[in-house]
């Protein structure tokens, strides 16, 4: 049928695929949680206004790529393109924007409706971080380091870059100087993009348009509007990332996407993704949580593109565990027993009960073929002595167990 199709961008994740997602998944997770990150779950929908507020209404995001849709009472809602949005809501709602230090984590899918390329596409998974409370560059520290670990656990090579944007005033300024910067190039840049520039032209510093390099070359840099404060803290991150042995490079020109970002910003850049090269960023947002209703709470945090990882990372070799291989129909309900004694023993263990009707060499290049380490064959004798041969395909060597040393050998 002709509707019995993927819509474009949302591809189906399944084999080798997903194996490399999860693993993805699984690591951030357990990165997290060794830094005592608790697990926060938002909705997949929320109101566009959101977004509008925080992503602000003249960025990409909110301009070009939201998916979004009326529900029945009129409402203007659409799919989480980001998700710390998501977060920062959750805690007004929920009246968690306390002054209490607060580090959660997500993972989960986001929505963007733009063109799918390599390391892009219209649903994609995310993993990231939120540090609330905490105005202190130790903060800043954590979530790089969380970031810098988790990228170290994937044996992912990835230069870190940084930058610090100041606060909201000296954005102000900022902004008002590239404004006047541009009046000068109005007829050579396109009309729309001159209208959005002006609107918010610190996001033409990280631009790739050619045209907006070159106009920019000779502009100042945003350091140049810091106060002494300012200069201090961007020292200070600087000085703690080395000391904590993280490598970085200044890139002047990082500013991020999103409006609500202050103070540090940073991205971490891989080459084996072509132009989608950017794998996980974040920074601050001091004001976000005030503007969206809920107290003034300082706050840091970074995303990361599962799908974008998992496609640069080797796929985790997922040896070990017992395949159980069965001589004949009544073998196979005994395997099953065992197989269910085993797990109630070891819930991490991983069992195959072999259910076809492939003969016993058959059997055996399955087992070797799932990266299984060991592999037991069942029959009529297993069934009447209770002692099973099993080999081990790593070392190729075999030995026997007794129902009882069985159970004991792959407990816990």
């Amino acid at each position: 049928m002709k509707d019995l199709k993927t819509i474009r961008g949302m591809p189906d994740l399944y084999a080798e695929e997903m194996n490399r997602i999860s693993f993805v998944e699984d690591v951030c997770t357990e990165i997290f949680r060794s830094f005592n990150f608790q697990e926060f779950r938002t909705p997949i929908l929320e109101n566009k206004s959101l977004f509008e507020r925080s992503a602000g209404d003249t960025s990409d995001i909110v301009q070009k790529e939201v998916y979004e849709f009326e529900d029945r009472k009129g409402d203007l809602l659409c799919l989480r393109p980001e998700g710390t949005a998501g977060i920062v809501r959750a805690l007004v709602t929920n009246g968690l924007d306390n002054d209490e230090i607060k580090k959660y984590f997500y993972i989960g899918p986001m929505f963007r409706y733009e063109r799918p390329q390599k390391g892009r596409k219209r649903q994609f998974y995310q993993a990231g971080a939120e540090l609330i409370g905490d105005p202190s560059s130790n903060a800043d520290i954590e979530v790089i380091q969380v970031a810098n670990l988790i990228l170290e656990k994937l044996n992912v090579k990835a230069e870190l870059q940084i930058n610090y944007i100041g606060c909201a005033d000296t954005l102000e300024k900022y902004r008002e100087y590239l404004r006047n910067f541009l009046k000068d190039f109005k007829d050579t840049v396109d009309e729309k993009l001159y209208f959005r520039l002006q609107r918010n032209p610190i996001r033409a510093l990280d631009s790739k348009d050619e045209n907006i390099k070159k106009i920019l070359k000779d502009v100042k840099k945003i350091k140049e509007f810091f106060n002494k404060e300012q200069k201090e803290k961007f020292q200070d991150i600087q000085k703690k990332l080395l000391d904590a042995g993280v490598d970085f490079i200044i890139n002047e020109n990082l500013v991020r996407g999103l409006d609500y970002y202050t103070g540090t910003v940073f991205e971490y850049i891989s080459s084996e993704l072509g132009a989608q090269n950017a794998i996980l960023g974040g920074g601050r947002y001091d004001n976000l949580i005030e503007n969206l209703g809920g107290k003034k709470l300082p706050a840091t945090g970074f995303a990361l593109g599962i799908d974008r990882l998992s496609e640069i990372i080797n796929e985790p070799k997922q040896s070990g565990g017992i395949f159980i291989g069965s001589l004949d129909a009544e073998s196979k309900s005994f395997a099953q027993k065992i197989a269910y004694q085993l797990r109630k023993n070891s819930s991490n263990l991983k069992i195959e009960t072999y259910l076809g009707n492939a003969n016993l060499s058959k059997q055996m290049k399955k087992a070797d073929s799932q990266s299984f380490k060991f592999v037991m064959i069942v029959g009529q004798e297993e069934q009447k002595s209770l002692k099973f041969k099993l080999k081990d395909l790593e070392l190729n060597k075999s030995f026997e167990l007794s129902e009882k040393e069985l159970l004991e050998y792959f407990s816990g």
